[in-house]
């Protein structure tokens, strides 16, 4: 074992000796930013608002760096420019000029001796890089729709919205839509009539994902934004499933009466619900354990398990939900519930129940609903 290790860190040395690479080590790069979401503003150019600085961290293990290229989509000089640093160095600071998301990439060169079968080292040169798509959001400000919207002229935010939306330099940009889906969901709330709009409650909630789709940085959380979606997504959650349960103890259970009728009809409405919830969060994990209990009241068991199966992995990993709004934490909790009802009884066992339970436990530990059925329903998933 001894001349093992000997024979190992002899090996090593002489690796580091011949390469200038650290055993069992290799460069690594990795890219940050200090923002990712810049702003424009057709009125007023206001300084830092639309520059982001760029930086690429390089971790030698030993080579030798040789060099640094930045590449950035778009044209340079005519929707970004170079205001710091430079393209081939480690940092660079950028002014952004037109809407639009950005892909970056960054790559390092860097060069490892290697030994010849004469017996000469030379230098080989190799590159490393990292590139993210999307990496960086440039939106405008639209002054003009926060006024109106902050105004509650929702059915004239509506139209104003469209006309952005179609707009070709918004493009890509989530913000006109978001606009568009406050301007029907005001529509909705104070029972607006326009005889071009039918449902405004379902065009927000079209509107909604869309732009959700569209945010690759989180332009919804954006303070103007984020309160706003919170309450958004609280009111179809509580629409289409929260309101359509049953309590037992104080504890959400689904209904389990004789009218089959009644049965039938809060399937599809709870189907219903969660098909709409779920395009409308940017936080997918929150919405699967509701989708899966629904499906398995439906008798969907199937596709229930096929969510189980991946998702109880994915949440036991999860680390925070620090990004999750109002309603997606209590689509989790209420989904979880649900979910620890089931799983007993197709399991023959507490497992996963209590699994799930136990991890939540540090986000909803003084939540009643979650105590009543925690502590009583499932004895604190004590042995029995």
């Amino acid at each position: 074992m001894k001349t093992t290790l000997l024979f190992r860190l002899t090996l090593a040395l002489a690796i580091t000796l011949l390469t200038g690479v650290t055993y069992g080590q290799k460069p690594t790069l990795s890219l940050k930013s200090n923002k990712r979401i810049l702003t424009l503003d057709e009125e007023e150019d206001r300084p830092g608002n639309n520059t982001v600085k760029l930086e690429a961290s390089f971790v030698a293990a030993g080579t030798k760096k040789v060099g640094t290229a930045w590449s950035i989509s778009g044209v340079q000089d005519k929707d970004w420019e170079v205001i710091g640093g430079a393209l081939n160095a480690a940092s660079v600071e950028l002014k952004f000029k037109k809407v639009g998301n950005y892909d970056v990439a960054v790559a390092t060169t860097y060069s490892v001796k290697k030994k010849l079968k004469n017996g000469e080292i030379e230098e080989e040169e190799t590159d490393i890089e990292v590139e993210e798509e999307a990496y960086i959001t440039v939106t405008n400000n639209l002054d003009e729709l926060t006024q109106i919207h902050a105004d509650s002229n929702f059915v004239k935010l509506v139209k104003k919205s469209a006309d952005y939306v179609i707009k070709p330099k918004f493009a890509g940009d989530p913000t006109p839509t978001i606009f568009l889906a406050k301007g029907y969901y005001g529509m909705y709330r104070k029972d607006l009539k326009d005889a071009q709009i039918q449902d405004p409650y379902d065009e927000a909630i079209n509107a909604v994902a869309s732009a959700i789709e569209m945010d690759q940085n989180g332009i919804f959380y954006t303070p103007v934004h984020k309160m706003w979606l919170s309450g958004f997504q609280t009111e179809v959650l509580n629409n289409g499933i929260i309101f359509k349960l049953d309590d037992e103890n104080g504890y959400p259970v689904f209904y389990n009466g004789k009218d089959a009728n009644k049965k039938l009809t809060l399937q599809d409405e709870l189907g219903e619900g969660i098909e709409q919830y779920s395009t409308i969060t940017k936080n997918p994990i929150a919405a699967k354990f509701l989708e899966a209990a629904i499906r398995f009241q439906a008798k969907d068991s199937k596709g229930a398990n096929a969510i189980w199966k991946v998702e109880i992995p994915n949440l036991l990993k999860l680390k925070n939900i620090d990004k999750f709004t109002e309603a997606d934490k209590l689509a989790l909790k209420t989904g979880i519930i649900l979910s620890a009802q089931i799983l007993p009884i197709i399991e023959k066992n507490n497992t996963n129940a209590c699994l799930l339970l136990t991890k939540i436990k540090e986000w909803f530990g003084e939540d009643k609903d979650f105590i009543a059925f925690y502590e009583g329903k499932m004895n604190s998933c004590k042995e029995q």
